[in-house]
């Protein structure tokens, strides 16, 4: 056994962590260490991902952040090999901002480390262009799994997706049901009315017009069958509230 210094090289004002790790195959063959950058959703988070990840010498921590302009601010720094983010930060469009990235940074792999039931956000998010999607309910080891599979060019999904995925394949000619017929903007849009925000205040969180957003929910409503904004408010509630909430206020 050796201990290993964890750096952060994003900037003075970051603690330094000892860990005490084994010396890996790739460390002894002289290899560097694939270089990550985390983003948690609360200081906590971002710690706690700092430190699991640390403990492996195959991985440099080269940057850590819990707000969306220091996440992108580090990313264009450093160019890591990867990105481990939770995406759901301050209300903002997390499927726009994983395109956004994986359009900007294409060599980046992104690995989505979420509260969000995968159920719903996973298949999005693949398709926005990360290359896995963690669940905060799973085992570290199965983090540390879904990294070495991202970060050898696969991709990473749990048995749930991987089952969910082979089912929508064995009944590919069924219509469409569900949250499924939603645009990601429109998803993003019913999972801020899940947490009871109004609509001016979801235009001004994800920067469009006030008309727009009016214009998200009208089709939103035709889509999932509400006849009225009560009715909508009521569904998005009642099929995204009490997980939202607990995934963004932990």
């Amino acid at each position: 056994m050796r201990k290993t210094q964890l750096n952060y090289c994003s900037g003075p004002g970051r603690f330094v962590r000892l860990a005490a790790v084994k010396k890996s195959a790739s460390v002894r063959a002289g290899k560097e260490p694939r270089r990550v950058v985390a983003v948690g959703d609360t200081i906590i988070g971002e710690q706690g991902l700092v430190a699991i990840i640390g403990r492996d010498p195959r991985y440099h921590v080269c940057g850590a952040a819990h707000t969306f302009d220091e996440a992108n601010k580090l990313v264009r720094q450093h160019r890591p090999d990867m990105l481990l983010i939770e995406p759901f930060l301050e209300n903002r469009d997390a499927l726009r901002w994983i395109k956004d990235l994986a359009t900007e940074f294409p060599r980046i792999r992104i690995l989505i480390v979420s509260r969000q039931s995968e159920r719903i956000y996973a298949e999005r998010a693949l398709q926005a262009g990360a290359a896995g999607y963690w669940m905060k309910n799973s085992s570290v080891e199965e983090l540390m799994h879904a990294i070495e599979t991202v970060l050898t060019g696969e991709i990473y999904a749990s048995r749930v997706i991987t089952s969910v995925a082979m089912h929508k394949f064995a009944g590919g000619r069924n219509p469409r049901r569900g949250l499924d017929v939603l645009s990601d903007r429109e998803m993003a849009v019913f999972s801020l009315i899940a947490l009871e925000h109004g609509v001016g205040q979801i235009a001004k969180e994800l920067g469009v017009s006030r008309k727009t957003i009016e214009s998200h929910c009208e089709h939103i409503k035709l889509k999932l069958g509400y006849p009225d904004a009560e009715a909508l408010h009521r569904g998005a509630r009642d099929l995204l509230g009490t997980a939202e909430r607990r995934a963004r206020n932990p």
